[in-house]
């Protein structure tokens, strides 16, 4: 390829890359009740009219701070990627908007989680992997009232967060934080339902910890695998990949999934269908009654 042939799609991907960066800061001032110049005011709206986007006001004021939110994030982690292209793999993001961005993310996983089957409606004690700054707990305390979780995570930077984020929601008393690491885990018959996000675990250790994660399940209980909906557009596939990797995950079919959670000791494993534009899918398996 000559570099006349790759500027036009550099161009390309740079005005991309500036229609996120242009929505996130939109949504941000609306958001934060913030003033830009005037001038700039009304350059990001023309940003915001000319990608179609002119509604995007309308929405009600969580989804628009979601929209805020991943926008912001994606840019962040793009820039980290540019920024450390040669660092190993793993979750080692510092960066707050990285840590909330995920987490507030996280929070609409506990109603898929309910919404999945019969069983896990009354959820009484509930193991969140990877909670990271904990927004995923705190969203679970609201939708199974009822329920003790334990959340735990590797990451002191995220933990940090995560300790104030319970503490600030008034949920001291109902979740506990741990620094323990998914293959560590030796808690036996404990919960009613355990939350394992594919995406931030290598297929080795999942494939060593599922089986300890059955166990701490009570006979009935279930474990729910997060695995992120594969993208249909080649390019969009092979990002995911790429922040997939680059974050200590592994990129698993559903197929694979229902496999590793059989060999766990799982019954009644299957995938759960999400409606577009859901981006997570979860595979269940249930510990055998």
């Amino acid at each position: 390829m000559t570099f006349e042939e790759l500027m036009p799609k550099l161009m390309q991907w740079s005005t991309a890359a500036e229609a996120l960066a242009a929505l996130g800061a939109h949504l941000t001032l609306a958001q934060s009740g913030a003033e830009a110049p005037p001038e700039v005011a009304e350059a990001l709206r023309k940003v915001i009219d000319a990608a179609g986007l002119g509604g995007v006001d309308e929405m009600p004021p969580p989804q628009r701070a979601m929209v805020a939110n991943f926008a912001n994030m994606y840019v962040h982690q793009a820039y980290e990627l540019v920024d450390a292209p040669s660092r190993a793999t793993g979750w080692t993001f510092t960066d707050p908007v990285i840590l909330d961005g995920w987490g507030r993310g996280s929070m609409m996983v506990p109603p898929m989680i309910k919404a999945a089957h019969p069983d896990l409606d009354g959820v009484t004690s509930f193991l969140d992997v990877g909670t990271g700054v904990g927004l995923l707990a705190v969203s679970a305390a609201g939708i199974w009232p009822a329920a003790s979780i334990v959340g735990i995570d590797i990451w002191d930077p995220s933990l940090e967060r995560a300790r104030a984020n319970v503490t600030g929601a008034g949920l001291d008393g109902r979740i506990t934080l741990r620094k323990q690491g998914l293959v560590e885990l030796s808690d036996t018959d404990t919960f009613d339902c355990a939350w394992v996000p594919t995406f931030f675990v290598t297929e080795a250790d999942l494939e060593k910890a599922l089986p300890a994660v059955v166990e701490s399940l009570r006979p009935g209980g279930w474990v729910a695998l997060g695995l992120m909906r594969p993208p249909p557009d080649p390019l969009a596939a092979a990002i995911f990949d790429l922040r997939t990797i680059r974050g200590g995950g592994c990129v698993l079919t559903a197929d694979r999934a229902t496999e590793l959670l059989d060999t766990a000791g799982c019954t009644e494993s299957h995938l759960v269908p999400s409606p577009p534009p859901a981006p997570l899918q979860l595979v269940l398996g249930q510990r055998p009654i």
